[in-house]
């Protein structure tokens, strides 16, 4: 046992009540603490998930939308407004003028009008320019410059886009969002004047307004959308500038520390553009909740330690206490201390059992007398009986002397009659061992039936059928005898002209030595037959030896084998009575042969 035995009971239930209950309650909190932290944010980190695949799903259904709108602008009607486009680079104001009326209307047909449209513009490569809607505020050297313009002059009739984190026109309602540009470069095949250089289309993107939705949510943190370079394209709060620049953006998830703060960063692939949307949270945004939570866990836990420690000390003041005093009690009673009295205390069973330990002990020590007072008395009586006792070795010698007057006498039939009876005394006088070789057995069992046959004028005969391997076999002292002399006795009583026979055998199997004793007997009913298996009265009263005989084996049997052991008899009235017994083998040691 872990707990050790020499502990007092106090001990023994406060070492218990904490390796059982308390250590256990800890460990679990602990270990729930920890999986609802993990649960929590994973949870926090599976909204920003959510969040990110919604800006990118935005963005990326936007950009597929601005450039399907400018290729359409460019390409339609055979290339129509490009022509147009291409007659407004001239010096002649009513040219200029007609030719961007029909421009105007050519956008808004292609187009239909949307607020998301910002301005449409056709830069021109000797440096004019031609927009639709509102003229663009950006210079136009930052403009040649823009990753997306060179991109688009490198790749003619090919769209390319590129962002804006601010509006790129003088509207206040699109000021400080996210634009998206979409330039398409003509080639000869298309602008066969080879007067214009690009063609821009700016769109307004419902992004920066979805971010700056979401960065109010302290749980989704603030969320940048940088390009593959790790350049911030829109980021509403700085917070590119407070990230590590040795954080690498192809990780999915990263953390950092910065101003004595944890946070960690949650980076989602936009898969149109390659852009990168980033979102940084503080541990402290994701772990408040769960503090909230642990906080309430602890509290609960401190109160249910301090209703144990409330049940503690009841316990111990009224159960424990009034045990170790009976305890106590005890030990004293032990010592031989029947004068002893314990004060009944606690719960009504407790005081019942120390009211029984008081009674216990009074009715001990008055035991203790009257024993005293019987042993007294039996040691009168055992002295009265050894003088009166007769010695059996005297009943053997009186035999050995009536023996052998009769072979002096010539009476051979007595003589044999007197060994006979002497050797049935002789085992039956042997103190030394209950058991011995089953040839011994047959010997003695022999003789018995010497003398019965002269008892029954030769009415009967047996048989035997024994194994050679049998003989060395150890059973109890006279377990044949009484099985016999029922088949004589109550067996062949009644029969007339017809000759008792019994049948003995005997066989070794499986580690067992199987004896059988069968006669040709007049049977017995059931009732007859439990009569004697339990050793029961005659329904007249009467119980004589044969059947003692019998119960005599069965619980000898019993007790030498235990259920190792079989004791079965079996009759059928006017035909046979079959006793089979069955026994482990066991035979002498070496050394005891």
């Amino acid at each position: 046992m872990w707990m050790n035995k020499k502990q007092n009971l106090k001990a023994s239930y406060y070492s218990s009540f904490f390796a059982l209950i308390v250590f256990p309650i800890l460990f679990i909190i602990l270990l729930s603490i920890l999986i609802i932290r993990t649960m929590m944010v994973d949870s926090a980190v599976s909204n920003i998930r959510r969040a990110q695949d919604n800006i990118a799903s935005t963005l990326g259904g936007e950009v597929k939308d601005v450039s399907l709108r400018l290729s359409h602008f460019v390409y339609v009607n055979d290339n129509e407004v490009i022509k147009n486009a291409a007659k407004t680079n001239t010096k002649d104001v009513a040219e200029r003028y007609l030719y961007t009326k029909i421009l105007t209307e050519s956008f808004h047909y292609a187009m239909v009008p949307v607020q998301d449209i910002l301005s449409a513009v056709f830069y021109m490569k000797d440096g004019d320019h031609t927009y639709m809607k509102d003229d663009i505020t950006l210079d136009r050297n930052e403009l040649r410059t823009s990753s997306w313009y060179q991109e688009a002059l490198a790749a003619p009739n090919v769209v390319k886009v590129g962002f804006y984190d601010r509006s790129v026109t003088n509207s206040r309602k699109n000021a400080y969002t996210l634009t998206i540009a979409a330039g398409l470069s003509p080639g000869m095949d298309v602008d066969r004047d080879g007067v214009i250089e690009m063609t821009a289309l700016f769109v307004s993107s419902r992004t920066g307004g979805l971010i700056k939705d979401y960065n109010k949510e302290r749980l989704l943190g603030s969320t940048i959308i940088a390009d593959k370079s790790g350049k911030a394209i829109f980021d509403a709060e700085a917070t590119m500038d407070l990230l590590p620049r040795n954080i690498s953006l192809e990780q999915p998830k990263f953390r950092y520390q910065a101003s004595g703060r944890r946070y960690m960063g949650v980076v989602t692939e936009e898969p149109v553009t390659g852009l990168k949307i980033i979102s940084v949270v503080s541990y402290e945004a994701l772990t408040r909740s769960f503090n909230r939570t642990a906080a309430v866990i602890v509290a609960v836990t401190l109160l249910l330690f301090a209703l144990f420690y409330r049940f503690s000390s009841y316990f111990l003041k009224s159960i424990i206490d009034p045990i170790h005093h009976t305890v106590e009690g005890m030990k004293k009673v032990e010592e031989g201390n029947l004068l002893v009295h314990v004060e009944p205390k606690g719960q009504e069973e407790l005081r019942l059992m120390i009211h029984s330990f008081n009674r216990m002990t009074r009715r001990l020590k008055q035991l203790i007398q009257e024993n005293e007072e019987q042993q007294q008395k039996k040691h009168e009586a055992e002295i009265r009986a050894l003088q009166s006792q007769i010695n059996p070795h005297f009943l053997v010698n009186s035999l050995n002397s009536i023996r052998f007057i009769a072979q002096m006498s010539k009476y051979e039939s007595i003589a044999r009659m007197a060994e006979a009876l002497i050797k049935i005394l002789s085992c039956s006088f042997r103190s030394n061992t209950g058991f011995y070789p089953l040839k011994e057995e047959l010997e003695v069992l022999d003789s018995f039936i010497y003398l019965m046959k002269i008892r029954y004028s030769d009415g009967f005969d047996i048989k035997y059928e024994i194994e050679e391997s049998c003989f060395s076999c150890l059973v109890p002292r006279l377990i044949l005898q009484p099985v016999v002399e029922n088949s004589i006795v109550h067996g062949f009583s009644g029969l007339m002209d017809e000759m008792g026979f019994i049948w003995l055998t005997a066989h070794e199997a499986d580690g067992y030595l199987f004896l059988e004793i069968r006669d040709n007997g007049k049977g017995m009913s059931e009732e007859e037959m439990s009569q004697i298996l339990n050793g029961e009265e005659e329904k007249e009263g009467k119980k004589d030896h044969v059947r003692i005989g019998i119960t005599n084996v069965k619980t000898r049997l019993t007790l030498n084998y235990g259920e190792s052991c079989e004791f079965e008899m079996e009759s059928e009235k006017g035909r046979f009575t079959r006793t089979s017994i069955r026994i482990p083998i066991k035979r002498k040691e070496p050394e005891d042969l």
